[in-house]
């Protein structure tokens, strides 16, 4: 009985792809056009980038930048500020696959894991300076007063988390293999994880490509309607916003709270990249959520 609504989802998603085969032809070419255009290039670089720094162990260079830091907090885990400097400016799905590859080689605890998998895996700031504030809010939106509405929750869920459990060795160096760990991947088997994390990302792009594409030919209210393509993929979200009649201020605090979650799109991205190293996807749909919240009314006082 467990199985049944998956069954059923099924069974109508068969029934769509009979009925519907112009919609779902659409819907996978915007998708792939979208990934190969855009995903590809942009994502790919940095997965091969980051497999070859963490088997030759050039993340820990990125410690170095930061010796104040770990001069005064000795026991401080040295792939912190890697991971965290790295999942800021790569962004998801990036981030999540550099905090799961660290657990796996033990750097992290699982529950350290977690609590960088939501504060590392973000969207990443290029995308929203190129795309959401030059293209949707066409820059009349202050970026430092956007960035602090979309990144504040995080770092105080961050905080909390280093000043409560740090004297727990919370986020401090553990016995890991990691150099081992890394340095046993063959070139190949690099590339291919890279290009199974991309094409894995591809597939669900389309996937709620095609999604969007029933919404939209659905007759229904619609507001109710945008607010459900807005959920479905992040590009997609914001660019029914910009079509939206609402005033600027208002716009960007949703504009703020859609790059906050990310969309479903981006969540089951997510939860292909962590399976392996089980992080709870369920926990960081939850503080996506809540963050989303905070980011849409800090928008709403600020922007």
């Amino acid at each position: 009985m467990k199985k049944l609504p998956f069954k059923l989802s099924l069974f109508f998603c068969g029934i769509f792809l009979l009925f519907f085969p112009h919609l779902c032809i659409q819907g996978a070419r915007d998708g792939l056009l979208l990934w190969s255009g855009t995903i590809v290039p942009t994502l790919l670089p940095f997965f091969l980038l980051t497999g070859l720094m963490n088997k030759y162990d050039a993340l820990s260079l990125v410690s170095i930048f930061f010796y104040p830091v770990y001069k005064k907090f000795s026991k401080l885990n040295p792939d912190l500020a890697s991971t965290l400097v790295l999942g800021f400016v790569c962004g998801c799905p990036l981030g999540a696959k550099i905090v799961s590859d660290l657990v796996l080689c033990g750097s992290y605890t699982k529950k350290e894991g977690q609590c960088l998998l939501v504060v590392c895996n973000n969207i990443s700031p290029m995308f929203t300076v190129g795309y959401t504030l030059y293209l949707i809010l066409h820059d009349q939106t202050n970026p430092f007063s956007f960035f602090f509405c979309l990144y504040l929750p995080n770092i105080i869920y961050f905080l909390y988390y280093i000043f409560r459990f740090y004297k727990k060795d919370f986020f401090c160096c553990h016995h890991k293999e990691k150099n081992s760990f890394f340095s046993a991947k063959s070139l190949d088997h690099i590339i291919f994880d890279s290009l199974h994390s991309i094409f894995m990302i591809g597939i669900y792009i389309m996937i709620f490509s095609i999604g969007s594409q029933l919404l939209a030919s659905l007759p229904s209210i619609p507001i109710i309607t945008n607010g459900l393509k807005s959920c479905m993929e992040i590009t997609t979200g914001l660019s029914f916003l910009s079509s939206m009649e609402i005033k600027l201020s208002i716009k960007a605090a949703f504009a703020c709270m859609i790059s906050s979650i990310g969309g479903l799109c981006g969540i089951a991205q997510t939860a292909d990249i962590i399976k392996e190293s089980r992080l709870s996807i369920h926990s960081y749909i939850i503080w996506k959520f809540i963050f989303s919240i905070c980011s849409f009314f800090l928008g709403l006082l600020i922007l």
